[in-house]
């Protein structure tokens, strides 16, 4: 059903979301806060976005607009900038001073206050009242004009040096008019281009898909200058602009008219707040075509992992054709069962400590944690009493996950949840997991089943359903690595970088896929078992359309990684019975 909402047309700009400054400045802020050396202030709002300073003041990072009196802790300087008096007087506070100022708003600082101590008169096209303007008119030393564009040239006195400079979120448009009205008056007037090229590619990009498009929707904080710019832009093309900061202030009647909707945002605003929008989107121009329940059941349905357990049974199925033995369907149960409730139970832990959420799942599982965790227990309960039914090694295995499991998520039940310890480890959360899948699917089963009797063939499986839930877990992790960060979730791709994890990734598909021909080239396992590389190769076409498609819906990557796990069981299964 998504997928027919996803062939309509709304078309979403590469440039949206977060730019290289404010990516920096958060980036930085996620560092001081492991470092935990608090508490931690922002000189004014770090950035114009309400949902980053939720995020950030949820992890104890407040805006302070009168910090003069602050002892000790880190105070952070915004991506705006700060006046040169207030920057003097800052550095005399007894705190650890963290410059967040854009580079790019740093060279219009620095631009600004060079060309005034040559004499220059300078003019600095941007909004008065912004506080970057505010900074960039300071590094004149009382010599700077602010202008708001072509109309204003006229009203400026006599100048002997004319200088243009601008904020660096202006229109290009409106900087290229402007200077154009200057040299008429001022054939010697000079200018350098301040705009950050963030600014220029991001309203290029509008402009040129806006001859494609029936409406325009723009998404950004309301104080944003950069996404009202964006909306000014969208604006003078005479198309419908809607400006809003999430999904819930989209006007659905408003917007249910057009068909082909150009979706950007500003340089501020989150990935998951522009996915969210994007989601939002697809469901008001569907919503003549397709019911609204089947869709809302079927999200629940991939976000509960209802379809682990189907998974692991079809895996275990497909083992028995390629191992042999015996009693797979209850043995692959009873570990579907087990897995289940463990990633369940960590996830709905995990949503509880969330007060705002990056991804549609964490809020899933935050919303209806009362009804999850009671069907999540209980499939740890069945998973036990099964492990009763299948005797030897079973019951003290499935008996001591269980149990360490437990210590494992206690420090999910305090609040605030601080990684110590086992959780402060990168990769520690994807490591278990992966050992669970390959231990409780297919080593324990082999064992206990089979009559191969410690033959290398039935490591095989293991070592590639390990591979392949691993690059899994590191599949679902790159959804929103900005808005993991933002939250205090410490991911491995975090922690490794997005390139890194996309080559892991890779490398993990690549060896689950060799370890399979591997063993069927020498031997050891039937033609069949081939079926398996289905599973490596969808993961890898997935990361494909994850590369193409920045804001890729989040219910489509957890299709693709969980069906991942049911083609890694599926596909071998059927190509046994079919050959057999």
């Amino acid at each position: 059903m998504y997928y027919l909402w996803h062939i309509m047309s709304v078309t979403v700009a590469r440039t949206a979301g977060f730019c290289w400054g404010v990516r920096r400045a958060v980036d930085k802020v996620v560092y001081e806060i492991k470092k935990g050396r608090g508490p931690f202030r922002v000189y004014g709002p770090l950035v114009h976005n309400p949902q980053v300073l939720e995020a950030l003041s949820e992890r104890g990072v407040l805006c302070s607009d009168s910090p003069w009196d602050i002892q000790g802790g880190t105070l952070f300087l915004r991506t705006h900038g700060v006046t040169r008096e207030e920057r003097a007087r800052l550095q005399g506070l007894p705190v650890n001073l963290r410059d967040l100022t854009c580079p790019k708003v740093g060279r219009a600082l620095a631009i600004a206050g060079a060309r005034a101590s040559e004499g220059c008169d300078v003019l600095i096209l941007g909004d008065s009242g912004h506080q970057e303007v505010k900074a960039i008119l300071s590094c004149t030393g009382g010599k700077g004009i602010v202008i708001d564009g072509p109309p204003d040239v006229d009203a400026l006195p006599d100048l002997s040096r004319p200088f243009l400079i601008s904020q660096t979120t202006q229109s290009t448009e409106n900087y290229r008019l402007t200077f154009e009205k200057l040299r008429e008056r001022w054939p010697t007037c000079e200018s350098e281009n301040t705009i950050c090229g963030s600014t220029e590619s991001r309203q290029a990009e509008l402009r040129l898909l806006m001859e494609k498009a029936d409406c325009v929707v723009v998404v950004g904080g309301q104080r944003s200058a950069n996404t009202a710019r964006l909306a000014a832009i969208a604006g003078e093309s005479g198309l419908p602009v809607f400006l809003v900061e999430n999904e819930n202030q989209l006007p659905a009647e408003g917007i249910r008219k057009f068909r082909r909707v150009l979706l950007t945002a500003g340089a501020s605003t989150p990935g998951w707040s522009i996915r969210r929008v994007r989601a939002r989107l697809l469901e008001i121009q569907g919503a003549g075509r397709v019911s609204g329940l089947l869709p809302s059941l079927f999200r629940s349905l991939v976000y509960s992992g209802v379809q682990v357990p189907l998974a692991a049974v079809f895996i275990g199925l497909a083992q028995q054709e390629v191992l042999g033995g015996a009693g797979w369907l209850g043995a692959s149960l009873c570990a579907g069962l087990l897995l289940w409730a463990f990633t369940g139970i960590s996830a709905v832990l995990g949503s509880r400590n969330l007060e705002i959420t990056s991804q549609e799942r964490q809020e899933f599982m935050k919303r209806h944690s009362g009804i999850l965790f009671p069907i999540y227990a209980a499939a740890a309960l069945g998973a036990t009493v099964l492990s009763f039914s299948l005797g030897g090694w079973w019951i003290p295995s499935v008996l001591g996950a269980v149990v360490l499991f437990f210590f494992y998520c206690l420090p999910l039940t305090r609040k605030p949840f601080i990684p110590h310890g086992f959780w402060s480890i990168p990769g520690s959360r994807e490591a278990l997991f992966t050992l669970g899948w390959g231990f409780f699917l297919s080593l324990l089963p082999a064992l206990t089943l089979t009559h191969s009797g410690g033959a290398f063939s039935m490591f095989l499986w293991p070592l590639a359903l390990m591979a392949l839930f691993f690059a899994r877990s590191l599949f679902v992790d790159l959804v929103d690595l900005q808005g993991d960060a933002l939250l205090g979730m410490d991911t491995l791709p975090l922690n490794l970088g997005g390139k890194r994890c996309r080559s892991l990734l890779l490398f993990c598909c690549a060896f689950a896929s060799a370890v399979q021909v591997a063993g069927w080239a020498t031997g050891l396992l039937p033609p069949c078992s081939l079926g398996f590389i289905a599973a490596p190769v969808l993961l890898g076409v997935g990361l494909i359309s994850l590369e193409r498609d920045l804001f890729y819906p989040e219910i489509g990557i957890r299709m693709v990684a969980d069906g991942s796990l049911l083609a890694a069981g599926l596909f071998p299964l059927l190509m046994c019975r079919t050959t057999s």
